[in-house]
Parts: C-alpha cells; structure tokens; sequence
C-alpha cells in the first residue's frame, strides 16, 4: 500500500540551528502574559524549517524540548513550581504536528503538503481544551486586539483561527524550498493569501455592518474590597475544618465584607443601574448563615427594585472533601431568587476545595433581554459555553476571580466567548481585569482591580443576541479537520499520480475496478 514516489532528497541548510534560535526565542511570547501576535505566526515557520533541515531522530525531541522550554517561560511566575512545569510538559503535545509534518510531508505534493500540519495542530489544540486547562493553550488567543481577524470565531471557534495561525508555517516553508522557482509554491500560497482575505473581509464586514441601535441597560460589576480582604485569618478548608468556636470568631469578619459588598450595590442602584453584578467569591458565608445570609441580598434587591447577581463562597462544616461552595445567585426586583449557580470547572488548587456544578448554564429572561451567567474559568471551556450562544442569550455575565499574573491572558480568553456565541460579555473580576464587551468583542469598558480597592465598571451596555455558526453546530470545523487530516494521510501513502487527493481521483479510485 506505500507509494512508488521517489521523494526528495534530505533537506540540508547550514543555518538550520540559528532558524531554530529565531523560533524558541519566539515562542515564549505566542500566549500568556507577554504577547507579541505576530510572534504566534513566526515561530512556527522557524521551527518548522529546522525540523525538515533536520534528522527525525535529531529534530523531534529538541522541538519537544524548547516547546517544554517555550511554556515554561511564557508561563513564568503564573503558577508555582512545579505546576508551571506541568504546562511545560503538556506544552511538548505540540510536537506532533512537527512529527507528522516531518515524517509524512515528503510523501505529499501540493497543496496538500501544506495542510497536514495546521490539521494536526487544529486537532491537537482541540483534545488539549478537553484537560483541565480548557482552551487556554492555543495559538488563537494571540491575536486578541484584531477585531476583523477575531470574527472568524462566530463561524469556526477558535479553531479557525488556530488553523490560520498554523497554515502560513507549511505554506511559507514550501516557498522557502522552491525559492528557485517560486511558481512551484503558487497554488499553495494563493490558496492560503486568499483565505486570510476571505476571513478579513468578512470581519471587517461584519464589524462595518453592525447595527448601533440596540437597546440598552444600566449595569454594575462590583468587585471585593482588598482592604476587607486581608483581614480573613483562614482558608476556606480550615474554616470547614475548624471548631464552631471558631467559626463564630469569623462570622464577624464575613458579615463586614457582605455589608461592604451591600452598601455599594445599593449606592449603584440608586445611581441608575438596573442590574448589579457582584465578581467571583465577592462575600462568604457559613453553610450554617445561609438563609439569613440570602436574606439580606434579597432584601436589598426587592427594595431598590433592580436584578442583583451576588457571588458567594459557602463554607461548609466538614473534615473531607468538599469544604465548599462556589455559587452565583441571581435574585430579581421581587426579591425572588432567581438561579443559583454552582461554578462548574474549578482549576488548579480549587479542586480540591469545590466540588464541581452540573454544567448546566441557567437563563432567565428579564424587561430589558435574556440573561445567562457562567463563573470565572468556566468561560475557558468554548463547548460548555455554547449553551450561551443556543439560548439566545443578549447579556452573558461572567464574575471572576483571578490573580495578577493572569489578569491579562484570562480577560482576553473570555472576550473570544462573546463573539462565538453573539453575546454582549459582563465580566467583574477580582484581582483582575474587568471587561465589558459586545457580540462582535468591541471593548465597551475595563477596570483594572489593582488600581484601586474598590472599582467599579457602570455602563450602558447592549442587550442584543446574534445567532452565529458556531453556536449553532459547535465544533464541526474540528470535525472537517478530522476527516482532512485523515485524507492527507491516506493519501501520503497513496500512488503519486493521486497524491493530491483530488475529488475526481478518490472517486475513481473507489468506484474504478
């Protein structure tokens, strides 16, 4: 079943190690806190050529290696060691696409030498979002800033884009190899140039053509106060763990942060704002206050007539796993509760304080639009927030929590949300970036939660939902590329004369004795 193909010779370039200098120092800045975008389209092109130019055995594990290297650094003070090691180790997953490029390339031609390694890519991203880092590695995320570009997410995912990124490293390393006679690469280049036109006209269209005249309302993201913050002596596990003296040492302590968290809400509401959003484990209570606890919230929103989403951190009573609950509550102007969510993805260190919520995003819809709520890293997970985008929800509102050396990488993450499931995006962030953005991912305001103890973000933002593509079929372009990737590979090994895999061939070749 091999093909005959007599392939190329061994590639040789004497500057192969210096190509590979250009891509690892490059690398560290395709994502996380220091982003350079045109470095996520580069560093692969490098790379790329250094494993052609080199010996499988030689060329596969250095490229394992600098991309253990590449996100260990871009990773830098996020996570403690050896957690940052650990993304390390999962950052050497994108060797496979250099693997199939390498080992299977010399056995294609044409257009379709160019595309095995963006479907790889493609598909490797994809099964990492699966983990417990959701979608946070790709590529993708560079580009955050470049509206026209970031639209092609309302019709592919991130995927898309991740697939564009990626293409240009196969398509620029086949004009490199016939820079003696480029018109050898034409049809993969023109192929690629007129895609990325197709996908830039079309978000450049989309943003020109975006009506300006949706309705409104008055919002609030509210995060905690830092000052009120500092003065808790102790964990949520150890308070779960701890004597009812104790907890009743505490209780004080939690009510001031509730009573801060309420004295600002109300102050919003009677500035205008209809609807009130409190960030991610803005106020905590005792399993044992809950009712009373509620209470209050309940009050408040029926007395100032506005919808108030509080965020709670629930500490429950117990010596074992879970020690607690991360909840939203959403109560409407009647003092009713309205949902009452249970954070569904909880990373790093929180899971094993948290137990995880059904996934199961709640909606409700109110006098001014449909309302949905999601929590913190739940948004890194693009297939659970499709229900957003299925819903027909006008208003996603998403209260975080983050740290500092995330706050940039995390609010970009989520912005992409928005413009897949055509949502105006809410985001009050504690120890973060808050953002509001519209369904196209247009920044509409931002807070910086290290500039000051208490910010807050009011505006008028836009209730208006936008059916998309993805929403709709979700991760169908990961699908194609499946079904691509599998193509190209057959036909790495199929006769020359049909290594293109055109139509015409594999229906001859099938229905021809």
């Amino acid at each position: 079943m091999f093909s005959t193909k007599q392939h190329p010779p061994q590639l040789v370039d004497r500057f192969s190690w210096g190509w590979l200098v250009i891509g690892a120092a490059l690398l560290p800045f395709t994502n996380y806190q220091t982003v350079l975008p045109i470095a996520a389209w580069l560093a692969p092109v490098f790379l790329l050529r250094f494993v052609r130019t080199q010996r499988a055995i030689v060329g596969l594990p250095v490229i394992a290696f600098v991309y253990f290297g590449g996100m260990t650094l871009a990773f830098g003070d996020m996570l403690p060691p050896p957690m940052n090691y650990f993304v390390g180790v999962l950052g050497m997953v994108a060797v496979a696409p250099y693997a199939a490029d390498r080992l299977l390339s010399v056995r294609l031609t044409g257009v379709a030498r160019t595309l095995l390694f963006p479907l790889t890519i493609t598909i490797v991203d994809w099964l990492v979002s699966l983990g417990p880092l959701g979608a946070a590695t790709t590529a993708a995320y560079s580009q955050y800033g470049n509206l026209a570009l970031m639209q092609v997410v309302s019709v592919t995912g991130i995927w898309g884009l991740a697939f564009l990124i990626a293409w240009l490293a196969p398509v620029a390393n086949d004009l490199w190899e016939h820079s003696a006679d480029w018109r050898t690469s034409w049809p993969a280049l023109a192929l690629f140039g007129g895609v990325l036109l197709v996908v830039l006209f079309f978000g450049n269209m989309r943003l020109a053509l975006a009506t300006t005249t949706a309705p409104t309302v008055r919002v609030a993201g509210l995060t905690h106060n830092k000052a009120l913050w500092d003065e808790l002596p102790l964990g949520t596990v150890d308070v779960a763990k701890s004597s009812a003296d104790v907890r009743a040492e505490l209780r004080p302590i939690y009510a001031r942060i509730l009573d801060d968290m309420l004295l600002r809400t109300q102050r919003e509401a009677r500035a205008g704002a209809e609807l009130v959003v409190w960030s991610e484990a803005a106020a905590f209570m005792l399993k044992e206050d809950e009712a009373a606890t509620l209470a209050q919230v309940q009050t408040l929103a029926r007395q100032e007539g506005i919808y108030l989403q509080a965020a709670f951190v629930v500490i429950l009573q117990t010596q074992q796993f879970p020690y607690g609950e991360n909840r939203v509550i959403l109560v409407d102007p009647a003092g009713a509760i309205v949902w009452d969510y249970y954070k569904t993805v909880h990373p790093l260190g929180d899971a094993y304080v948290f137990a995880p919520g059904p996934g199961v995003i709640p909606a409700v819809t109110t006098p001014f639009g449909r309302l949905m709520t999601v929590n913190c890293f739940d948004a890194d997970y693009p297939r659970l927030l499709r229900q957003v985008g299925q819903a027909g929800a006008d208003l996603l509102l998403v209260p975080s929590h983050d740290w500092a050396q995330v706050r940039r990488m995390h609010v970009q993450i989520h912005a992409f949300r928005a413009i897949e499931n055509g949502v105006s995006l809410l985001r009050p962030t504690g120890d973060g970036i808050s953002l509001a953005t519209d369904y196209l991912g247009r920044v509409l305001a931002t807070a910086d939660d290290f500039a000051t103890t208490q910010p807050a973000l009011v505006l008028d933002i836009p209730m208006q939902h936008v059916p998309t593509l993805y929403a709709r079929f979700g991760d169908y372009f990961v699908y194609l590329c499946m079904a691509g990737w599998l193509m190209v590979v057959v036909g790495a090994f199929w006769p020359p004369h049909e290594i293109l895999l055109s139509p015409k061939n594999l229906i001859s070749r099938f229905c021809v004795k």
